[in-house]
């Protein structure tokens, strides 16, 4: 199939896909970050300047589920073909279209936008490792395709440094936010080590009285060492500034219940226990 012009070079074409397909999951850092990639690496081949070696390759087209195609079509070509990861999506649109009875529970990027906007907001739930613990941890929404998605880093566990816990993709947890009654669902996933699924709903009525969601985590697991399957969980929804979300970056990890940010807090998540 042809490309857009001959004397584009192979290289200008795989940083142009690159960069599109970097787009839709996140940030330009977060990709490289999970590429083990370093900044300045990552921009010259998003430039057209370098060109991965074949370790690399391996991983950016494991991570987009893509093949190496990518290196000799523009993107908008080889997506106009149901081949490899294109299939994939298919069938799970056809799953999904008859387990949802054709009903279409996406949220969309304006979908309570006033309560959730975009960006980092802060997540706190029981911990499902450490009795009389609570996982604090900050999520970022934000819209892809008119979708709101998901996407968190879970906190360093207790007794290690961050530097123990390398590389960051080890920590990642992603998914899908969905409509549901009185409030918002959302659905998501690990990758590595093992794959975990679970699903946190909210109602939007809490917001309303306490400045904040109030819901229910699942954490789909046979076991964990609280015996509990299903825990209360809040959203705190953040003022997008520099400040308020640094200030709130420093209180993330495993806190005792008298260190989670204010008594609504802590009065919610301890009926957990």
């Amino acid at each position: 199939m042809p490309i857009e012009d001959d004397n584009i070079s192979t290289h200008l074409i795989f940083g142009r896909n690159l960069r599109q397909l970097c787009k839709r999951v996140g940030t330009i850092a977060e990709v490289a970050d999970h590429l083990d990639v370093n900044r300045v690496q990552m921009n010259r081949i998003l430039n057209g300047e370098s060109f991965p070696k074949p370790r690399l390759m391996k991983r950016i087209c494991d991570y987009f589920e893509v093949d190496a195609r990518i290196l000799l079509q523009p993107l908008a070509e080889l997506e106009g073909e149901p081949v490899g990861s294109l299939r994939a999506s298919m069938r799970m649109a056809s799953a999904l279209e008859y387990a949802l009875y054709g009903q279409d529970f996406t949220v969309s990027a304006e979908d309570d936008a006033n309560i959730i906007p975009d960006g980092l907001h802060l997540l706190l739930r029981p911990s499902f490792l450490w009795r009389d613990t609570i996982w604090v941890s900050m999520v970022r929404f934000f819209s892809h395709n008119d979708v709101r998605l998901v996407r968190g880093i879970d906190p360093v566990a207790k007794g290690m440094k961050r530097s123990d816990a390398v590389p960051i993709r080890s920590r990642e947890f992603r998914g899908a936010v969905t409509r549901a009654t009185d409030g918002i669902s959302f659905i998501y996933t690990t990758n590595v080590p093992n794959s975990t699924l679970g699903v946190d709903h909210f109602t939007t009525r809490s917001w309303r009285t306490y400045g904040f969601l109030t819901g229910r985590c699942m954490f789909m697991s046979p076991s964990n060492p609280i015996d509990r399957s299903v825990v209360p969980c809040i959203l705190q929804p953040l003022e997008q500034n520099t400040a308020e979300i640094l200030r709130t970056a420093r209180q993330t990890g495993f806190r005792d219940l008298a260190e989670v940010p204010s008594r609504y807090h802590a009065t919610l998540l301890a009926k957990a226990y």
